[in-house]
């Protein structure tokens, strides 16, 4: 079985690409002992974490079994296409849930950085990426979304943070494309980024962290709200 290594800068859509050919295109059949944990997260060059949930939402499905002591196996293929999207969605969200794990570390750093060191410029540029994800005529809210984190991002003066951001552009646009499915989402986002902007613009960098993971709470609890099983 011919596994490619993950491209860093594109880990969901490899996953899926993967996990897909191997299952759902029928690399594997019903009854296939599955390579162990260690050598998929090693091939993929992704987290055992994310691996591991991934094998949840296959075992919530009876795709996958688990015997004690003797690996995982496939028990069935799938067949129709409402099972491959709601599972390859239920993959997608766990991924998602991941990045927002990795987003209260590294953002909480961006925002004091930037508390610290954004010039007037910077703050400007934050402001106005602000002001245009709050436009009422904006059709796709998702890029003014990347376009404010990155604007943040870009205020610490860090090009490795800046970097790691611009990685997971994807991802945010995902993330928000599925949260704003719910009701009266938008307006909280818009209220949650701006209290970021204002903490910032106040340049207190506890306020601005306090105020940034409020934020990625809320969007944790409305992607958890709209798991699908």
């Amino acid at each position: 079985m011919a596994i490619r290594k993950i491209k860093y800068q594109r880990v969901y859509e490899n996953v899926i690409e993967q996990i897909k050919e191997m299952i759902i295109e029928g690399n594997l059949k019903p009854g296939d002992l599955l390579p162990t944990e260690r050598e998929l997260a090693q091939a993929f060059g992704i987290s055992r974490g994310t691996l591991r949930e991934a094998f949840r939402i296959l075992e919530r499905e009876n795709l996958i079994e688990t015997k004690p002591g003797g690996g995982r196996y496939l028990s069935r293929s799938i067949e129709s296409i409402e099972d491959q999207n709601r599972i390859l969605d239920n993959i997608e969200r766990a991924t998602i849930i991941e990045l927002l794990e990795a987003r209260e570390i590294f953002e909480t750093g961006i925002v004091q950085l930037a508390c610290e060191r954004a010039t007037e410029e910077d703050i400007a540029e934050i402001v106005a990426a602000f002001e245009r994800w709050g436009a009422e005529d904006e059709e796709d809210h998702t890029r003014p979304d990347q376009a404010f984190h990155l604007s943040i991002a870009k205020a610490s003066h860090n090009v490795v943070l800046i970097n790691i951001m611009e990685l997971h552009m994807d991802l945010l646009r995902r993330t928000l494309s599925k949260t704003l499915q719910n009701a009266g989402r938008r307006e909280e986002v818009y209220r949650e980024h701006q209290q970021i902007v204002e903490a910032i613009k106040r340049r207190d960098a506890e306020q601005a962290k306090a105020a940034l993971l409020h934020h990625l709470q809320k969007v944790k609890e409305n992607i958890l709200v709209k798991q699908t099983f």
